[in-house]
């Protein structure tokens, strides 16, 4: 394997463009070689497998490597610009080459992306170049880092900080002579990072990102809010999933879903606060108290967050779109049991442990989709009966053969799911009008008999299109609901959630 493939590296590259000269929009403050790890382990590291007793292991070796801060005037977009380091000997010679930074791997973490999708505005951030494997010994080599773009550049050698006039290297005429450049216009960052403290140790703090549709400036034109809890390395996973630079299955679809329908994009990053194989009757009392006492910290500080961000920016706090896979489906479901008023509908897939439902929860239209050969599919069943006799509005859906993993026809039917809940949004709002009394306490639907289960508040739950067999994956009209026992039976208040819920 070549070196530089396994070199893991950190790169923030700060590119920028106004009528300036290159030396005053781009700024290269530093540069200083690391010779040895640094206590704060931040830096360039090489990965090197091991095997012992047949177990394969990968270890982190940290590798000689240069520290670059720069610095840009604006912020701007890394799209289209270049951060190079170019060796040489000491007569000037071609030693060696690196094209880009390398991602670094901060406090032994894993490594962050090479290029940050912006570089903000007089922000002064390092960029780690690690040094080729040929040079690490020698001490007669000097390097030239250039940072620019088409229409300019800037340069800096280390160690002796000289003129580049005396390199040859091909950004040499950008860095002397800039071209004319058009208009500049300061580029707007999409995303908004709103971070909030919890006082919880499990979850110290939680990072919302708020990404609006594409060419929305004001939030009072969002239509809703399409609200996404992700699995994820760390923030910067999450902020390059938004900002359409990877590709993911939990973002990619539904990011031009929010698109078209005008949402607010919110998300976070997953958490686990609770035993992810058990559900909340699988465990003692006094485990669910300890559960329960996190969860409800980090929900109330959640909606702390939204409330905060509400009032800033004016985005919308209620009729919430949810969406969660795994873990992250885990957490969707157990925040959307602890604050339901912020909640339309909620889309989660395999979750594999759930906890105890709650009456308030009824309010929210349900979708739990998941495999017959899922670990928690005996758990899913469960949690759908339960859901059921408190009246809950739920779509179920195990697709025969699925394991832990994600699916077409999961996908599929949550998003039609979506489309239905948005078009009860006046519904909703009516139902939530009915609950509230002078006093503001929360009234359940009335029970159709002593014993019986409540009905779920939308008329299309009660009267609905369609029911489904939940384990013979059949389907009837529903003037022939009997044909389907009353345990097995889901509810399909539309054709097309029906057609969605049979596709093969």
């Amino acid at each position: 394997m070549n070196f530089l493939t396994r070199v893991l590296f950190f790169g923030v590259i700060a590119f920028g463009a106004n009528t300036a000269s290159a030396k005053d929009f781009f700024t290269i403050e530093r540069i200083d070689h690391l010779k040895r790890e640094p206590r704060d382990k931040d830096g360039a590291y090489q990965e090197i497998e091991k095997v012992e007793n047949k177990k394969r292991t990968t270890l982190k070796k940290f590798v000689p490597c240069l520290t670059v801060r720069i610095r840009t005037d604006e912020q701007i977009r890394s799209s289209g610009m270049v951060c190079k380091a170019y060796f040489y000997d000491r007569d000037n010679k071609l030693l060696a080459s690196l094209y880009e930074p390398t991602p670094k791997i901060s406090g032994g973490r894993m490594p962050s992306f090479p290029m940050p999708f912006f570089f903000k505005k007089n922000d002064p951030t390092d960029l780690y170049f690690a040094v080729p494997e040929n040079l690490q010994k020698r001490n007669d080599w000097k390097v030239l880092v250039v940072i620019g773009d088409k229409y300019e550049a800037g340069a800096r050698i280390w160690p002796d900080d000289g003129s580049p006039n005396f390199l040859e290297f091909p950004e040499k005429e950008l860095v002397r002579n800039p071209k004319e450049r058009p208009e500049y216009k300061a580029e707007m960052d999409p995303l908004i990072e709103y971070v909030v403290k919890t006082n919880n140790d499990k979850q110290p703090q939680i990072t919302l990102f708020v990404r609006p549709p594409v060419g929305m400036t004001d939030a009072s034109e969002a239509q809703g809010v399409l609200a996404m809890c992700l699995l994820a390395n760390g923030i910067e996973s999450i902020r390059r999933k938004l900002q359409g630079l990877e590709s993911g299955e939990e973002v990619g679809g539904l990011i031009q879903f929010a698109q078209e329908h005008k949402l607010i994009i919110l998300c976070w990053g997953s958490r686990s606060l609770w035993n992810p194989g058990k559900n909340w009757d699988e465990q003692s009392k006094e485990v669910t108290r300890a559960m329960d006492e996190n969860l409800d910290e980090v929900a109330k500080a959640w909606a702390k967050g939204i409330e905060e961000l509400h009032k800033k920016y004016g985005i919308p706090d209620h009729n919430f779109l949810l969406r969660g896979t795994s873990g992250s489906a885990q957490y969707a479901l157990r925040l959307a049991l602890r604050q339901p008023q912020y909640f339309l509908a909620v889309h989660a897939h395999i979750p594999s442990s759930f906890d105890k439902p709650t009456l308030e929860g009824n309010r929210v239209l349900w979708c739990l989709t998941t495999g017959e050969l899922e670990s928690g599919y005996e758990r899913s069943k469960r949690y759908y009966t339960q859901c059921r006799e408190l009246g809950y509005p739920m779509i179920y859906k195990a697709i025969v053969g699925l394991g832990h993993q994600g699916h077409p026809n999961a996908e599929n039917l949550g998003r039609i799911f979506f489309e239905y809940a948005l078009s009860v949004k006046d519904q909703r709002e009516a139902y939530e009008t009915s609950l509230r009394d002078a006093f503001g306490n929360y009234k359940p639907l009335l029970q159709l008999h002593e014993g019986a289960a409540l009905q779920p508040w939308p008329e299309a739950f009660r009267t609905p299109a369609f029911v489904g067999d939940i384990v013979n994956q059949e389907m009837y009209p529903f003037a022939q609901q009997n044909m389907v026992p009353v345990g097995f039976r889901v509810l399909l208040p539309t054709k097309e959630l029906a057609e969605a819920w049979d596709r093969k």
